[in-house]
């Protein structure tokens, strides 16, 4: 694979293998969840239980960055820093705006696949497809009919699946464009478009067979702050890491305003909100 087509097989594999694979596992790990939700912690609210997918999917995307940004600066640069184990900082100052091209990739693959995925419906839409080729519509009473072609499962918005994808992708916003900016522009096309695609799914297609009493939007607003929290710190380290000391001493109290507006913002509005009728 290494040579064949002068190595560009090779190039494509390395760049989109890895991005596929995690797509694969962010496909899988909400059902994962969703089962230890309604089965173990035997929640009995469907919006208890995509509460708790958010929380879990969240923190393991989370950690994923964090954990991606690491080990691919030290793997990358571990003779480097073998070599030289004074200049660690530096070295990995220079090594990881390398690893910002993973998540441009991951970004652009979900503008190109995820979002017209969510659009298309395959679910929906392979069953519509399956029952006309296999049955007769005549022999369907007007209900099969209804569920053939307005499948209510596939008409519901999950939340626990449609919210961390969101959240991922304005984390990873937050945490890299202190350290190449190039990933801002990458956020913003895939935000346009999810703008797009899902105020059409929400006002034509979803329909929700259950209320939440708004109990997501404040869930999705906490962690959209905690992203910011590891953005600011990640600014402060990459900072330390190019001998920016003092810039790193003037940045240091954003990430605590920030976690205080946080409790500000659960004192004023979080809290009373769960108390309108």
């Amino acid at each position: 694979i290494a040579t064949l087509n002068g190595g560009d097989v090779a190039a494509f594999v390395n760049g989109y293998l890895p991005v596929v694979l995690l797509l694969t596992i962010i496909l899988i790990l909400p059902h994962i969840f969703y089962g230890v939700a309604l089965h173990y912690e035997d929640r009995k609210e469907a919006s208890d239980v995509q509460k708790s997918i958010i929380g879990r999917y969240f923190y393991y995307q989370l950690a994923n960055i964090f954990i991606t940004v690491t080990a691919g600066s030290i793997l990358e640069s571990l003779g480097e820093i073998l070599e030289h184990p004074s200049n660690i900082l530096a070295i990995l100052g220079k090594s990881l705006p390398n690893v910002v091209g993973y998540f441009a990739t991951f970004i652009m693959t979900k503008i190109l696949a995820g979002l017209p995925t969510t659009l298309l419906r395959f679910g929906a839409l392979a069953r519509m497809v399956f029952i006309k080729t296999c049955f007769r519509d005549k022999y369907l009473t007007q209900a099969e009919r209804d569920e053939a072609h307005y499948p209510r499962r596939y008409a519901q918005l999950w939340y626990g699946w449609e919210y961390p994808n969101l959240l991922l992708v304005i984390v990873i916003c937050f945490v890299y464009s202190c350290i190449s900016p190039i990933i801002l522009p990458v956020g913003a096309a895939f935000f346009l478009g999810a703008w797009l695609i899902y105020k059409n799914q929400i006002l034509i297609v979803f329909n929700p067979s259950y209320e939440s009493g708004g109990t997501m939007f404040p869930m999705a607003c906490h962690r959209t702050l905690i992203g910011l929290v590891c953005g600011q710190l990640t600014l402060i380290g990459y900072s330390i890491m190019r001998a920016g000391f003092y810039q790193a001493l003037v940045m240091f109290p954003l990430p605590l305003i920030t976690v205080k507006m946080m409790d500000v913002f659960k004192t004023l509005y979080e809290i009373p909100g769960m108390c309108v009728s």
